[in-house]
């Protein structure tokens, strides 16, 4: 069943961020602390990296992503809408793709409200996207990989 939502939930998730038209990058880092960095705006969306989550896994960078529509978006469970989503990416900075790990989708605006469905993927059934240039995807592996995770501190 598990498998099932997130089957359907990928391609949705892909096609809802590929077709948000054309993305705009924000200059100035954010640093430190617990904030989101907006890093892309198009005519349906504003996607915000949480600056604190760049994380080395293995190969890859994962990054939490909070995305907020400008109108409801249709849910998996009938009848149900959403309004912003918490999206665990992963990031290859070498090829430029990005895979989700882990969604979840709000009914309301800053990921407020119930959450209306999830979906997650372990790293061997990750799918991976391109990130072309002036969609959103490009824009979130730019920022991600432009702001690698630094090294933990010798002590």
């Amino acid at each position: 069943m598990r498998t099932d939502v997130v089957s359907f939930l990928v391609p949705g998730v892909a096609a809802v961020i590929f077709g948000c038209g054309m993305a705009v990058a924000q200059q100035a880092p954010a640093t430190g602390g617990d904030k989101w960095y907006s890093v892309a705006t198009s005519d349906s969306e504003v996607a915000f990296v949480k600056t604190n989550s760049i994380k080395q896994v293995g190969t890859t960078i994962q990054v939490k992503v909070k995305e907020n529509f400008t109108a409801p978006r249709p849910a998996a469970k009938a009848g149900k809408t959403f309004l912003s989503t918490l999206t665990l990416y992963r990031v290859d900075c070498s090829s430029r793709k990005i895979a989700m790990s882990k969604n979840e989708a709000f009914s309301g605006a800053d990921l407020q409200g119930d959450v209306v469905q999830k979906a997650s993927r372990n790293d061997r059934n990750l799918i991976w996207m391109d990130a072309p240039p002036a969609s959103v995807f490009f824009e979130i592996v730019t920022y991600t990989c432009r702001h690698p995770p630094q090294p933990a501190a010798a002590g």
